[in-house]
């Protein structure tokens, strides 16, 4: 029986000393980077923020202090998916703010359909903070081709966004 309890308090004494020595080894690291890959990621930081991240624009403690949330506008983000909700979505991350459609085919016009990547740069509300593409597609033969698409339908759709996100943001400042 004592050697099962000298072996426990053993087991017990070594774990406790480890768990020690990393916790003064994390704490020396995070002082002294040593390598450039290290220095490299304490410059840059977290994607999200120390914080962590409030997805669609509520007050938070993080919020409070200027740090935190994601890496984006909340309202453009909305806005987007507001805008784009027509078209099936193939991708959407929030953190990064990438939204990539499926291809898209209007009933009214067979033979053509459309595909959209839309990034969002900003946390600011701003008329550079989105950047729409749009891809166009025409079937000849049984098979895909692609087309040029007019500039002017991304920067319609851009509009069509921020016009939203500002009602979207117009509307929460009311409530």
């Amino acid at each position: 029986m004592t050697n099962k309890i000298k072996i426990l308090f053993s087991a017990v004494t070594i774990l406790a000393i480890a768990g020690c020595s990393a916790i003064s080894s994390a704490e020396k690291k995070a002082e002294y980077p040593k390598s450039p890959e290290d220095i490299r990621r304490a410059r840059a930081g977290s994607i999200i923020g120390e914080g962590g991240f409030n997805l669609f624009g509520g007050k938070s403690d993080a919020d409070e202090s200027g740090k935190g949330s994601i890496g984006i506008n909340s309202y453009l983000w909305r806005a987007s998916l507001d805008t784009l909700s027509f078209m099936p979505l193939a991708s959407a991350d929030p953190f990064g703010g990438v939204i990539i459609t499926d291809w898209y085919e209007d009933p009214n016009a067979k033979g053509e359909r459309f595909k959209v990547n839309l990034l969002i740069f900003s946390k600011s509300l701003r008329s550079d903070a989105v950047k729409v593409t749009v891809f166009k597609q025409s079937q000849k033969s049984g098979s895909w081709q692609s087309k040029e698409v007019n500039e002017q339908v991304s920067r319609d759709l851009e509009n069509k966004i921020l016009t939203r996100a500002r009602e979207l943001q117009a509307k929460k400042s009311v409530n």
